[in-house]
């Protein structure tokens, strides 16, 4: 299908295969594509490091396309640009979404207090690669 046609709805019969289309047997159905597999992999690999009091997050992007070489050192992005989106959590509720152009984000210790009061000692984030196409990608959730 063409990325227009996706999320609408069609109609498809099916019935046995040796009879008619037109067959009362056959059953008709609508469905929705919903264009899945070009929703973004999940990051790889969520790490955080603690300066002064920041925090800075960092991950691997994957891909769809052309990710299984060994002898590559990153996967190719498989998107018009490099987007990501990190969601802070603080329990299921999201406190903060940094964006990133890179697959590495600063959450500097003014955001921390502003948004639990005083800097925790860990945190709850769900990263998101970005697609023009799709939005967001499957989330990699880490405690870090």
């Amino acid at each position: 299908l063409a990325i227009a046609e996706l999320n609408l709805p069609y109609n498809w019969r099916y019935g046995p295969g040796n009879r008619d289309i037109g067959d009362a047997s056959y059953v008709t159905t609508t469905h929705s594509y919903k264009g899945l597999g070009l929703r973004p992999l999940s990051p790889a690999h969520v790490h955080a490091m603690r300066t002064g009091g920041d925090v800075t997050l960092t991950w691997k992007r994957r891909t769809r396309i052309g990710g299984d070489s060994w002898e590559i050192s990153e996967v190719p992005l498989s998107e018009d640009s490099e987007r990501y989106e990190v969601d802070v959590l603080n329990g299921a509720t999201v406190v903060r979404t940094l964006t990133a152009t890179v697959p590495t984000v600063l959450y500097t210790s003014a955001q921390q207090i502003a948004d639990f009061g005083t800097a925790p000692t860990a945190v709850s984030v769900n990263v998101y690669q970005m697609s023009a196409v799709f939005g967001r990608g499957s989330p990699r959730a880490a405690v870090v």
